[in-house]
């Protein structure tokens, strides 16, 4: 583990985010799962049709799982109101960690949500949900909804794509999903997607 200090007028703390917050994911989803599947799993994924340049480009993966540039520019920008790495359990466990710890409720917009179309063909070929996937190299960011155009735009000025995928309700803890504008069924993973591979990778080889 790293620990650190920081100046308190420096600290953003997520006790912060309010209710009407905009939710904002950089990247996308999965981005350490894509790396990490490519490299453990690479022969089953040519197995099963993918080319060793496919391959390459999922593995090549680890290099985006920073996310320095983004928080940097985050942490200067007025109306940020917390800041979560998605390690993990994902995007799915992430926002609820989220949820947690600013103690307000999360609306997300499902269609909203980044998905790379390397990580959607390998979690296809492998069975695995990317919304449940180990997801390093993505920040979910709370600001202000009059601060988010703004934001959306520096952070992309700074080589980083970002999203505006949901927003903070009222107070309580739990996640919950649209799609279209219309109610949809939001993951729970009791394990990480990978650890869920390898667990059954482990039980077939037994």
């Amino acid at each position: 583990m790293l620990a650190g200090t920081v100046a308190r007028v420096g600290l953003v703390d997520k006790r912060g985010v309010r209710t009407g917050d905009r939710v904002l994911l950089t990247k996308g989803v999965a981005v350490e799962g894509t790396a990490i599947l490519a490299r453990e799993f690479g022969a089953r994924l040519a197995e099963r049709g993918m080319s060793d340049e496919e391959i390459a480009e999922c593995a090549r993966f680890l290099e985006r799982i920073g996310v320095l540039e983004e928080a940097a520019v985050a942490r200067g920008h007025a109306g940020v109101s917390g800041m979560h790495d998605v390690t993990e359990g994902g995007l799915a466990s992430a926002l609820d960690e989220l949820s947690a710890a600013c103690s307000r409720r999360i609306r997300v917009d499902l269609g909203a949500i980044a998905i790379f179309p390397q990580t959607r063909r390998v979690c296809a070929l492998l069975g695995l949900d990317p919304l449940g996937l180990i997801g390093s190299g993505s920040l979910l960011i709370c600001c202000a909804a009059e601060g988010a155009p703004a934001l959306v735009e520096a952070v992309r000025a700074a080589g980083v794509e970002v999203a505006v995928i949901g927003e903070v309700l009222g107070k309580g803890r739990g996640v919950e999903a649209v799609r279209d504008g219309r109610p949809a069924v939001w993951p729970h993973f009791e394990v990480d997607e990978l650890a869920r591979l390898f667990a059954l990778e482990g039980h077939r080889s037994s």
